[in-house]
């Protein structure tokens, strides 16, 4: 298979960013009227798909071409004597049609990046707190051990 940067075949997104989960898309029939749909590896005209994978949440909402055999993979032999033809290897072609994050997405981010920074603010300050009622715990211990040797000492 060759490299996103061959020159048989287009240049592809890096295959980390694929969203697992998407829904069907479509263009703008008015204002994306000049995007070309690219054919992917396997000569296919590539499907137009929207990310719904809140685990990427960078990818969530953005749209990419994708090749429309991409989840599919050969059908197993029903018995060990019927051997198919070998099919080419999966075509994972998939390229982001939206550089950008929409607006409503990028909103939704910034939410869940302020409840995550306040609960690590939360967190941080309660191992703060827990630390120095350890160390005073230890100093009171270690002012109570020196008591008791010094009142020994004393008798």
């Amino acid at each position: 298979m060759a490299s996103s940067g061959s020159r048989t075949r287009p240049a592809c997104a890096d295959q980390e960013d694929m969203p697992k989960t998407w829904m069907e898309a479509s263009l703008d029939k008015e204002k994306e009227k000049d995007v070309p749909t690219p054919t992917c590896w396997c000569a296919d005209v590539c499907k137009l798909k929207v990310s719904t994978d809140r685990n990427k949440s960078w990818t969530e909402g953005r749209r990419f071409f994708v090749c429309p055999n991409y989840a599919h993979d050969r059908r197993r032999p029903t018995n060990a004597y019927d051997i198919p033809p070998s099919p080419p290897p999966l075509c994972k072609y998939f390229t982001w049609i939206d550089h950008e994050v929409p607006k409503d997405v990028q909103e939704d981010q910034r939410r869940d990046w302020l409840r995550r920074q306040h609960l690590f603010e939360e967190s941080y300050a309660r191992g703060l707190e827990r630390e120095r009622r350890e160390k005073e715990a230890s100093e009171r211990k270690k002012r109570e051990q020196e008591r008791a040797r010094k009142e020994k000492e004393a008798r």
